[in-house]
């Protein structure tokens, strides 16, 4: 299955032995804790933390370095263009025509750019721990309905599928001569009708066999379902969510002042 959309490793830590929806309750208190804060120390040592926690948990470092060379160009986007249209604060660094840069904005860009790496690994720790058919069934226990939950499932599922087979068609078409890259705009549109075409009659298929599936295994929207494997909470799910309680209630208790405060 390509790795852009299914990131699960399979592994037998104490990070994937947590419940989905105490693994969700973490990246819910990440995402308060870091919105919370505009330091450039927190979202540093938030990076430290999550890093440390995905390598206790058998995580490798080609799938964490796999999200940062997908992150970087935006975190060097932010860090760039965030001093050129928020220039406030002193000292100065550099004023030069309509271009005013500050010690502060830098700064301010830094964190922003490491506050969405920080968010963005939040997520991951997410993906990487929970298997696609366990993330499902723990949003349906949270309250989202069964049929939600099925489509989420089946778009988890056959994303990369679809995925795959426009890379096939992309191939197939490349090995005939098409060369899409040395065109006009326009031209490049147009070349790309035949291969959408190609994708959507494929798409309708794998419609047309899923539904039949779906037939066959007697399924039907409004029925109650049962699982052979429940999720059930255990002690150290208990603790988990006992930690991340405390530690918002520390953060919004602080939020004035200049650990986690502006």
């Amino acid at each position: 299955m390509s790795q852009q959309f299914d990131l699960y490793v399979s592994r037998g830590s104490w990070l994937h032995r947590l419940d989905p929806r105490t693994k969700m309750a973490l990246v819910v208190a990440s995402f308060i804790l870091l919105l919370m804060s505009d330091q450039v120390l927190v979202m540093l040592a938030y990076l430290a933390a999550v890093h440390l926690l995905l390598r206790t948990a058998g995580i490798p470092w080609t799938r964490i370095g796999w999200l940062w060379g997908r992150m970087w160009p935006l975190t060097l986007m932010i860090f760039i263009l965030w001093p050129l249209f928020y220039p406030g604060g002193e000292p100065v660094l550099l004023d030069w025509w309509l271009i005013r840069i500050t010690r502060p904005s830098l700064l301010a860009g830094l964190a922003a750019g490491l506050r969405v790496d920080a968010l963005a690994f939040a997520v991951l720790t997410l993906m990487v721990s929970t298997s696609q058919s366990r993330l499902v069934q723990g949003l349906v226990r949270l309250g989202l309905p069964f049929e939600w939950g099925l489509g989420l499932a089946i778009a988890l599922r056959y994303l990369p599928l679809l995925h795959g087979t426009y890379q096939s068609i992309w191939d197939a078409q490349r090995a005939r001569g098409w060369r899409p890259e040395h065109a006009s705009l326009r031209q490049r549109a147009r070349a790309y009708i035949p291969t959408l075409v190609a994708l959507v009659i494929a798409a309708l298929r794998l419609a047309d066999a899923l539904t039949l599936a779906l037939a066959a295994r007697g399924f039907q929207p409004g029925h109650r379902r049962t699982t052979r494997h429940p999720l059930r909470m255990h002690s150290a799910d208990w603790w988990c969510l006992a930690v991340l309680s405390l530690l918002i209630a520390s953060a919004i208790y602080l939020r004035s002042g200049p650990i986690l405060g502006s």
